[in-house]
C-alpha cells in the first residue's frame, strides 16, 4: 500500500486543509524550505502513485490534483465505461471508487480538505471534474 511518509504527510494534510507554509512551518518548528521541499516531494510522490494507479488498470486520467490528493479518470467495469475518482487519504493510502457512490468517509474527507463545503455526492462530483 502507497503511503507517504508520516512527517510528510502531515506537512501535506495541514496544507491541503488550507494553512499557509508559514505557518505550517511555525507549528511545526521547521524552516519555511523544509515544508517547502516536503510539499514539492509529496506532489511527486501523490502523482506517481495516481498515475502508477492508472496505467496498472488502463485508466485514462481526466484530472489529477495532488494538493488535495485526488484523480479523476476514465476506465472499464464489467464491459462499461465508468469513471474513477481516487483520494489519497491520510493514514490509508489511496483509494479508488467507481461511479458516483462515495461512502461518508470520502464525503467527510472532501469537507475537510476544503474540495467541497458540504458533504453531497454530486458536489463532490462537480468539484472534482471541474
Amino acid at each position: 500500500m502507497f503511503r507517504l511518509p508520516e512527517a510528510m504527510e502531515r506537512v501535506w494534510l495541514m496544507k491541503a486543509r488550507g494553512m499557509r507554509e508559514v505557518d505550517i512551518a511555525r507549528e511545526l518548528g521547521v524552516s519555511r524550505q523544509a515544508v517547502n521541499k516536503a510539499l514539492k516531494d509529496a506532489r511527486v510522490k501523490l502523482f506517481e502513485a495516481f498515475f502508477g494507479l492508472a496505467e496498472v488498470f488502463s485508466w485514462e486520467i481526466v484530472r489529477v490534483n495532488a494538493e488535495k490528493g485526488f484523480m479523476v479518470a476514465r476506465g472499464r467495469c464489467a464491459g462499461k465505461n465508468v469513471r474513477v475518482y481516487a483520494f489519497y487519504l491520510p493514514g490509508k493510502g489511496v483509494r479508488a471508487f467507481f461511479g458516483e457512490d462515495f461512502p461518508d468517509y470520502i464525503l467527510k474527507h472532501a469537507v475537510e480538505l476544503g474540495i467541497v463545503d458540504e458533504p453531497e455526492p454530486k458536489k463532490l462530483i462537480n468539484a472534482l471534474e471541474s
